[in-house]
């Protein structure tokens, strides 16, 4: 039960840092910045293609059904390697799907979100000194 209090208070302390835009890393600063992005919605042209979802393929218009949730992530990094813990949650009774990015910012999940309504998963940074800026979209259906 300690375990999983302490893992519950570290997770919210990452979700604070990201959403106030810094966190102080060993040995200096990161900077992080999350704000939403516009909801992509059915006839939309999709900007890329979502894996394990064959009807979103770039330049294509998203299918009836399908949503898909952004944040928009921009990671300024000094020495330390930090990213944003984001939370996802598909709007009435849509699950995930799958996830997709824009640009070069990357995210990882620790458990499997598929046709789960919500889920969080942590934004990526790039290398040392460097601004990373993308778009992490939930696909929900």
């Amino acid at each position: 039960m300690r375990t999983h209090l302490k893992s519950i208070v570290a997770l919210a302390t990452v979700v604070i840092l990201a959403v106030t835009g810094a966190s102080i890393a060993a040995g200096g600063t990161t900077q992080i910045a999350v704000q939403p992005t516009a909801t992509l919605m059915p006839g939309d042209m999709s900007p890329f293609d979502v894996a394990g979802v064959k009807a979103i393929r770039r330049g294509k218009a998203i299918p009836s059904g399908y949503r898909l949730i952004g944040r928009q992530v921009t990671i300024t990094r000094d020495r330390a390697s930090a990213g944003a813990a984001l939370f996802f949650r598909c709007p009435g009774h849509k699950r995930l799907k799958s996830f997709a990015t824009q640009g070069p910012v990357g995210f990882s999940a620790d458990r499997r979100y598929v046709d789960h309504r919500q889920t969080w998963v942590r934004s990526g940074p790039g290398k040392r000194g460097e601004e990373v800026s993308g778009a992490i979209y939930a696909v929900c259906r």
